[in-house]
Order: structure tokens, then C-alpha cells, then sequence
């Protein structure tokens, strides 16, 4: 189905960057500074142009109305590029984030319910319990890794949520299930990220450690689901027992089971730890809005009702450093992307980075303005040019647990702490690995005097 038929070109038509012979534009494409090439080639090129690697041609779309009609146009015409499938099958968590087709339908009707806004707040007690050790921690000592705190954060959310497992990271440390979940991350990257699939022919050390991994995950994840079926509660404790209670229609087995609690356990740490690193950077250069959140949440105390300013920090933290800013696609039929022809096959990768820092979408794009979200009048403000969370049918569904998690975290440490810049810092830069990482972030947190 097209998106446009203003004109007919070609692939091999649109403007890119000169390639080498075979290898195409791969010399040129350093893995973790992925976002920020093709973001140069955009100003270069235009909002949408070529890239060829080792034979695979690939277009890249900046534009937010062609990026968002790509996104609405999914599993249909669309879908994540076929590795991303095929590897995550392979690991046994192939779940939401990376089925398609009639099977996402499945699963997702299945699986939604889970994540309504019922679920949330019965978790919101065991969210509260592991907030309040990021607190107690960051009393006693004063972090020296910000972003490396708070994956130990989501990590043990994540776990206690999913599965009723308190891995508890932030008080001890070398956990068994920790130390599986920090191996699969990077060589699921990895992974994704090569032109030819040598795990399947010739195991290297990682990726035997990885499938030592995975079958003591499984083993630790079945239990727990044999215990669910079991003992179901009237209302649930954790992700798995949501899922169970949810079915409608349909019963999902134990492996399908694993692989939602698994795909949740692997997407909802490093992303969400990302975002909100990123947020307590951007707040620790402005005090007055740490002041502001303050006296929000002074007055709006609970992170499950609406905190208008809170909320706004945390879509201009995502507008400048979306933790997911390439979403990679593959035509599934031949079809055509604003007049041009593009044949089934085609990867197709849509930046949502890139329209939420011109000036034609936001006034100032490269300053943090909490109060865009807030006011009207005067001044380019596209907020639906921001995707942090995707778009269309495949719209993040964890997106609600990862706002709780933002709020709830940010409210405690504007509570209890005063974030800051050391004087000597130089601004913290970023790596692609599959999301965008913060490095060289330094923050300081120091305890206030609360009244």
C-alpha cells in the first residue's frame, strides 16, 4: 500500500553517501556512533536517503509524518528487520517487542491486559519498597555512576516485577540472576548487529556462556510460572501472574510465558535506566526545576496521578535523548515511501531522533525547556514529532511502568537530594548498543536537609 504517490523513483535514485565497492557504506558506519551518522547524513542528504551495506540497500526516513504513517503501517506493511526475529527466537524470547504478523496479534491480545493501569498500581507498593533503597543507598554514599546505579534500580524492578524475584542489587551484590541478565544484553547486540550469523556454525566463549545463561534463566522461570499456575491470586503480585489472570480468549503456554517475562527482563532495564539518567543530568544543570518538581510533588504526591511539570521534564529529557532513537524496519511487500519505490526486502530505518531537534519542530531545540510542553502561544512546538515510544499498532506497551518508574524516581531524589554538575565536567557523551547509552556522565548527588 503507498504512503505517497506525489512522484516514482527508485531506491538507487535517492541521494546517499558514496560507498566502497561490496562492502557499500559499512566502512563508514562505526556501530556505537550509529544515531549520530546517520543524523549527519539527514542534514546532508534530506529526510530520507540511501545507505548500502555489504549488498542490503536501506533507506532511512527523518521525516515525522512519513516516520509515523511507516509506524501505523505495522505488521501489514512493515515489520522489525527479520534478524531481530530469528535472534530472539533463538534465545527463546521471542515475545511482543519481536514477533509479527498474526502471531504478535495473538500474543498482544493476549498479553495487553497485563499492563492496563490496575496492574500498575498493584505493583506500586514493591516500586515504592525498591525507591525507597535507591534512597537509603544514595544517603549513605554518594554516587560516583549515576547511570550504572540505575540500572541496579531497574534491575531489581524489573525482576520483582516480573516475576516476584528480589534480586535486591542495590543493597548486595553478585546475584546469580543479575550476572545472567548483564551477559545477554551486550551479545544480543552483537548479534543483531552482524552481517552473517557465526553462533549458529562456531560457538565463541560468550556465546557458550550465553546459553548457560538462558537454561538457568529458563530453569528459574519455569518454576516460578508452575508456582503461578498453581497459586493464582484474585489479584496479581508480579508480571507473570498478570499475564495468567489476563487471558482471554486464548492461554498462553509456559515457553510463551518465558519469553514475555524474559523480553521484559532484557528491554525494560537498560532503556529505562538510560532515560533516566539523561533526566537527573539535564535536572542537575537546573535547580530551579528541581525546585519546581519539589513543590509538584509536595502537592501531588503520588507518581500514579498526573504530574504535569514532572511529566514534562521527563518528555524534554526524551525529546533530546530518545533511548531508542532508530527503529529498524523491514518492507514486507513491495511498496512506496513518498513516491519512491520500495521493493519487499528493503530495510528501512526510521530516526525518530532526528525531528525532535530542528527548529522547525521546536523553538530552541538544543535547550532543555520543560515549560514547551506546559504553555501555549508563540514558538514551534510539534510535540508529535518526539517518538519516544514508537508509534501506531506497536506503540511501546511498557511505556506506563517505565513512567512510573521515571516519576518515582525522579520525585524521591528532588525529595532528598540536590543534583549538581562538578565544575570540571565536560558534557556527557553517548554510544548506540542498541539503545543509546550516556557515557562520561558525571552528576553530583548530595543529601539535603529536608523540613
Amino acid at each position: 500500500m503507498p504512503l505517497s504517490t506525489s512522484r516514482m523513483l527508485s531506491v538507487d535514485d535517492l541521494p546517499g553517501p558514496k560507498g566502497w565497492p561490496l562492502l557499500g557504506n559499512l566502512p563508514q558506519l562505526t556501530p556505537a556512533r550509529l544515531h549520530r551518522q546517520f543524523d549527519s547524513w539527514c542534514d546532508e542528504y534530506g529526510l530520507m536517503y540511501r545507505v548500502r551495506m555489504a549488498g542490503q540497500r536501506i533507506v532511512v526516513v527523518s521525516d515525522p509524518e512519513l516516520n509515523r504513517e511507516i509506524l501505523r503501517n505495522r505488521p501489514g506493511g512493515f515489520r522489525r528487520q527479520s534478524s531481530i526475529e530469528s535472534v530472539m527466537d533463538e534465545m527463546g524470547s521471542n515475545g511482543l517487542f519481536s514477533l509479527e504478523g498474526e502471531a504478535w496479534r495473538r500474543r498482544r491480545k493476549l498479553a495487553m491486559p497485563a499492563f492496563n493501569a490496575t496492574h500498575l498500581r498493584g505493583f506500586q507498593p514493591s516500586l515504592e519498597a525498591i525507591t525507597e533503597r535507591l534512597r537509603q543507598r544514595w544517603e549513605d554514599r554518594s554516587p560516583d555512576d549515576v547511570r550504572a546505579e540505575l540500572t541496579r534500580y531497574t534491575v531489581d524492578v524489573t525482576a520483582k516485577l516480573t516475576f516476584d524475584y528480589d534480586i535486591n542489587t542495590l543493597e548486595q551484590s553478585g546475584d546469580v540472576i543479575q550476572r545472567h541478565l548483564e551477559l545477554i544484553f551486550p551479545i544480543l547486540n552483537r548479534r543483531l548487529g552482524m552481517p552473517f550469523p557465526y553462533w549458529r556454525y562456531v560457538k565463541l566463549p560468550d556465546d557458550r556462556a550465553l546459553d548457560r545463561a538462558l537454561a538457568a534463566l529458563r530453569q528459574d522461570l519455569t518454576a516460578v510460572i508452575a508456582r503461578a499456575r498453581t497459586n493464582l491470586p484474585e489479584q496479581p503480585t508480579n508480571f507473570i501472574e498478570a499475564l495468567l489472570l489476563a487471558q482471554d480468549g486464548g492461554e498462553f503456554t509456559d515457553a510463551e510465558l518465558f519469553a514475555e517475562a524474559l523480553t521484559i527482563l532484557i528491554a525494560g532495564q537498560d532503556t529505562t535506566s538510560n532515560a533516566m539518567a539523561w533526566l537527573l543530568y539535564h535536572l542537575a544543570g537546573n535547580p530551579a526545576a528541581q525546585q519546581r518538581i519539589r513543590e509538584e510533588v509536595a502537592q501531588i504526591p503520588s507518581v500514579l496521578d498526573r504530574q504535569p511539570y514532572l511529566e514534562a521534564v521527563a518528555a524534554e529529557s526524551m525529546r533530546l535523548q530518545p533511548t531508542t532513537p532508530l527503529l529498524a524496519m523491514e518492507a514486507i511487500e513491495d511498496t512506496t515511501i513518498d513516491g519512491v519505490s520500495v521493493p519487499a526486502g528493503t530495510w528501512v530505518i526510521v530516526n525518530v531522533r532526528h525531528a525532535g531537534l530542528q527548529a522547525q519542530n521546536f523553538s530552541a531545540p538544543l535547550t532543555f525547556d520543560p515549560d514547551r510542553w506546559l504553555r501555549e502561544g508563540p514558538g514551534n512546538h510539534r510535540p508529535d514529532t518526539a517518538l519516544p515510544f514508537g508509534s501506531g499498532p506497536r506503540f511501546c506497551p511498557g511505556r506506563g511502568l517505565a513512567m512510573l518508574e521515571i516519576k518515582s524516581v525522579t520525585s524521591m531524589v528532588c525529595r532528598n537530594f540536590d543534583l549538581s554538575l562538578p565544575p570540571d565536567a565536560e558534557p556527557p557523551s553517548d554510544r548506540f548498543h542498541f539503545a543509546v547509552i550516556p557515557t562520561g556522565m558525571r552528576v553530583n548527588v548530595t543529601p539535603r536537609t529536608v523540613p
